[in-house]
């Protein structure tokens, strides 16, 4: 393989990725710009139309007071619009998830809605104006995940057009029903992403998804899907483990 995932003229790319605060996931941990370069590449390459993203921080005071996604935005080169999710109050500063949208695709509206967890979470939600797209990372807490289950639920079956739903969900339909949160979910979606271990350090183990609200199910193709271990970057194809402790997931749509 060539390990460059090319996007084919008219798919739309959905992706999500944990950013792991930017410090790698390497020998040397630290919050460093080079890191955040580093991170910031792989979605370069992969050039997402829109992407969800965890494990960011604003203005913390240990961590050089940096205002993390604007930071990765910047180091992509892409003209992206972000929206923060802030969820919960860390070293002076905020930490919460992310989402950054290519100013090519129209913004309708934006909100974001707060989650339970014992550290507060947040669900971004974007209106595009042929889907909508909600981006979360849900608690460790398993009844704080079912709780935003039904919310996330509520979020989907209220909408007239596809909701995809993206992020570190910290849980698996593959675990026991009374542990997971995905009996809930799947009441009203459809795993469409690759689940083919996201985790480095936990091989075979997956908890990002890209998720489709099933009743719009029709309306979309998936053209492609994919857990990216292995990218191409400037020529060179690396095994990208050391970037982040979660792997990019994307998946290429068409929209009816």
């Amino acid at each position: 393989e060539d390990y460059k995932y090319t996007k084919a003229e008219g798919d739309i790319r959905l992706m999500t990725y944990n950013s792991f605060y930017c410090k790698s996931n390497g020998a040397t941990q630290s919050f460093s710009d080079e890191h955040t370069k580093d991170f910031a590449d792989v979605i370069k390459e992969l050039s997402p139309d829109v992407i969800a993203i965890q494990e960011l921080d604003s203005f913390c005071t240990h961590r050089s007071q940096r205002y993390l996604l604007e930071d990765i935005r910047k180091a992509t080169g892409i003209d992206y619009r972000i929206f923060f999710g802030s969820a919960a109050d860390y070293d002076g500063g905020r930490i919460g998830c992310g989402l950054m949208v290519k100013k090519t695709l129209e913004v309708k509206k934006a909100e974001i809605i707060p989650l339970p967890g014992d550290e507060r979470r947040a669900l971004i939600r974007v209106q595009l104006p042929r889907f909508t797209f909600l981006a979360t990372h849900l608690d460790l807490n398993t009844l704080a995940r079912k709780s935003s289950a039904d919310i996330i639920n509520k979020e989907a079956k209220a909408a007239s057009q596809p909701v995809f739903l993206a992020g570190d969900l910290n849980d698996s339909p593959a675990w026991a029903a009374d542990q997971s949160a995905f009996p809930t979910l799947q009441q009203a979606f459809t795993i469409v992403s690759e689940t083919a271990g996201s985790l480095p350090g936990q091989p075979g183990t997956t908890i990002d998804y890209i998720l489709l609200d099933t009743p719009h199910a029709s309306n979309v193709t998936i053209k492609k899907a994919k857990v990216v271990k292995r990218l191409s970057i400037a020529g060179d194809q690396k095994d990208i483990s050391t970037v982040s402790d979660h792997y990019p997931v994307f998946v290429d749509i068409q929209v009816k």
